[in-house]
């Protein structure tokens, strides 16, 4: 038992967060619209998503259908057959200086230019060398989220500042977008 609590704890935390950033959502000052969503129901939808998917973990690890471990770092240390694998911690951190410089440099850049970009460097630090599938789904993956983001679900993203925000507007002059 005391293996299944230890696995289900990082799932407890969080869904203990979920819990405390639905509730802190539910405080935005905002003017409400007939016939329009509020600013709390796309940062409320994901929350709940992280909730289930906490709790489906929590369910999961207790009812037996997954297996418990002693630990991530002794996961990590003891995997069958992984012994002979080479590490990469510099990719790790190379990921992580990535996904910083990524939050720094978007309202600079603007979403849908730093998006791409980032997109691309990611699938490159991770040793992708396929260029044109590197592109082209960077691109689409772009494209995808900035209809998600700017046509439906109408969140304010940062449009970059000069010359970066042509980008920006270039998308919105593509038709149909």
């Amino acid at each position: 038992m005391n293996a299944k609590i230890r696995s289900s704890f990082p799932y407890f935390v969080g869904f203990a967060v979920a819990v405390a950033l639905y509730i802190y959502a539910g405080y935005m000052d905002y003017d409400p619209r007939a016939g329009q969503l509020g600013p709390a129901v796309w940062p409320r939808l994901a929350i709940m998503l992280m909730a289930a998917a906490s709790l489906f973990e929590i369910v999961s690890i207790f009812s037996g259908r997954r297996a418990t471990t002693a630990g991530i770092a002794e996961a990590l240390d003891h995997e069958d057959g992984d012994e002979d694998e080479p590490r990469h911690p510099w990719l790790l951190l190379g990921g992580i200086a990535l996904v910083l410089a990524y939050a720094v440099l978007v309202p600079i850049l603007g979403f849908i230019f730093g998006t791409f970009l980032f997109l691309a460097i990611f699938m490159y630090l991770g040793r992708y060398r396929r260029h044109a599938v590197v592109w082209t789904v960077s691109a689409a993956v772009t494209i995808l989220c900035g209809i998600l983001f700017l046509r439906i679900a109408y969140v304010s993203l940062p449009r970059g500042v000069a010359p970066f925000d042509l980008v920006t507007d270039l998308f919105f002059h593509i038709p149909g977008f």
